[in-house]
């Protein structure tokens, strides 16, 4: 049987209090509870939006058929830097397995650390355990509570149970038009020329083969908040596999594509890399290609003891990708894999850490979370993508990233405008501008 949200709002809250009256002997180990309860079919993300806490987060897959969306933190770690990630993924770890069916959310930083000011409230790492979920699988739709508990017999939390006591359901989430009063192009068309001659400088001393330049569009809202409708348009706008959402405060992070890094399933470990558009091959697409596609064969290589390369088409999408998938090595973990496939070529250059220094060097903004893995962390499975186009949202600002990826012969001019031409559709979402 199949309750509606108030119903299993009152049977989730019953379960939950039922567990913290129960004894809480002193372990040296976390103690994570997850309780859910079946729903009638809803769109998470429509509950989502209709939430209203500080911490809300979102991830679908249709590979995986699979959406959730939570609010609140029963769990919460992060780090200013990549320099804490072994603490941090100590700490998922344990979380992780007290209760495997537990999904981590995170987001993580392109660079090592983060510079900008409107990146603060992120942090350079950041992972969640949502306290109260909505969650649709194969199985169909849940509510779902996740409590936590640490050593010596503290108190379980009680994050969930509030949640639950104050949650709601808004129904109408139709978009309202915003009002833009100014616009910032970082770097200006002189500046990105400017880098653009760096870029194929590199290429002609042989220092690097590929360089992804990001541009940044800024724009002043008339508004402190997108309207839920907008919000939700602008998470689902490319309708790819991967759809993600992260909001931290009064802050929200908008991946609009996210091109995946990698999945697990146990020990098999899948990455998908572009490999052509149709009826647009060019030899210049099809070197930057293949450049793309053996970074990523060399980590399977490095840290995988067998694997295989498939290639798929997808008429619908009109591009064909590259299947990679192995098994990896017996004592290689999640945070080692993500570490040898970060940054991507796809979205930063090749090789990846000459293009990531020259990146810090040429591009006068700081990327945060843009092009840093995002996704979740489970036991027995992972999904991290990255962002080729994303947004920012800080009260009323909203700014607007994507790149352009340069090998050598690249035409700057060409560039910029593929740049622009990537972000539009974004412009169109918010009413009356680019136009």
């Amino acid at each position: 049987m199949r309750y509606g949200l108030e119903e299993a709002k009152k049977k989730l809250v019953e379960q939950l209090e039922k567990a913290v009256r129960e004894p809480s002997p002193a372990v040296s180990f976390p103690v994570a509870l997850r309780f859910k309860v079946p729903l009638i079919d809803m769109d998470p993300l429509d509950w989502l939006l209709g939430q209203k806490n500080d911490r809300r987060v979102f991830f679908s897959s249709t590979e995986q058929v699979l959406a959730v969306a939570g609010v609140g933190a029963s769990f919460e770690v992060a780090s200013d830097g990549w320099h804490g990630l072994d603490d941090v993924w100590s700490q998922f770890n344990d979380f992780m397995s007290a209760c495997p069916e537990m999904r981590i959310f995170v987001g993580m930083s392109f660079a090592r650390s983060l510079s900008g000011i409107e990146w603060d409230d992120f942090s350079a790492i950041r992972g969640i355990l949502p306290a109260v979920e909505v969650l649709k699988d194969k199985q169909g739709c849940w509510l779902v509570a996740n409590m936590v508990r640490g050593c010596d017999g503290e108190p379980f939390d009680t994050a969930a149970r509030d949640i639950l006591e104050k949650m709601y359901f808004v129904e109408d989430i139709s978009r309202d038009d915003v009002l833009v009063v100014a616009r910032e192009d970082v770097p200006d068309y002189e500046d990105w020329i400017c880098s653009s001659e760096a870029v194929l400088d590199a290429f002609e001393r042989g220092d690097l083969h590929k360089v992804v330049l990001a541009r940044r569009v800024t724009f002043e809202l008339d508004q402190s908040a997108l309207p839920p409708g907008m919000l939700k348009k602008l998470i689902r706008m490319e309708g790819g596999d991967v759809s993600f959402f992260f909001s931290v405060k009064d802050k929200s992070f908008i991946p609009v594509v996210m091109d995946p890094l990698y999945t697990r399933q146990g020990a098999r470990v899948v990455s998908r890399v572009i490999v052509d558009t149709r009826g647009q091959t060019t030899d210049k697409n099809l070197r930057e290609h293949r450049v793309v596609a053996g970074a990523a064969i060399e980590v399977y290589r490095e840290l995988c003891r067998s694997y295989q390369i498939d290639c798929e088409g997808d008429k619908s999408r009109e591009y064909e990708v590259l299947k990679i998938y192995g098994d990896l090595n017996e004592g290689v973990i999640d945070k080692d894999f993500l570490q040898a496939l970060h940054p991507a070529a796809s979205v930063c250059g090749v090789p990846a850490e000459k293009s990531r220094h020259f990146l810090q060097q040429y591009e006068v903004f700081d990327r945060g979370w843009f092009s840093g893995p995002a996704g979740f962390l489970s036991k027995n499975s992972v999904c991290l993508a990255v962002s080729s186009k994303a947004c920012l949202l800080e009260e009323s600002c909203l700014h607007i990233f994507a790149g352009a990826p340069f090998i050598k012969g690249a035409d700057p001019l060409e560039k910029w405008e593929d740049s622009g031409a990537r972000m539009k559709n974004i412009f169109n979402v918010v009413h009356g501008v680019g136009q």
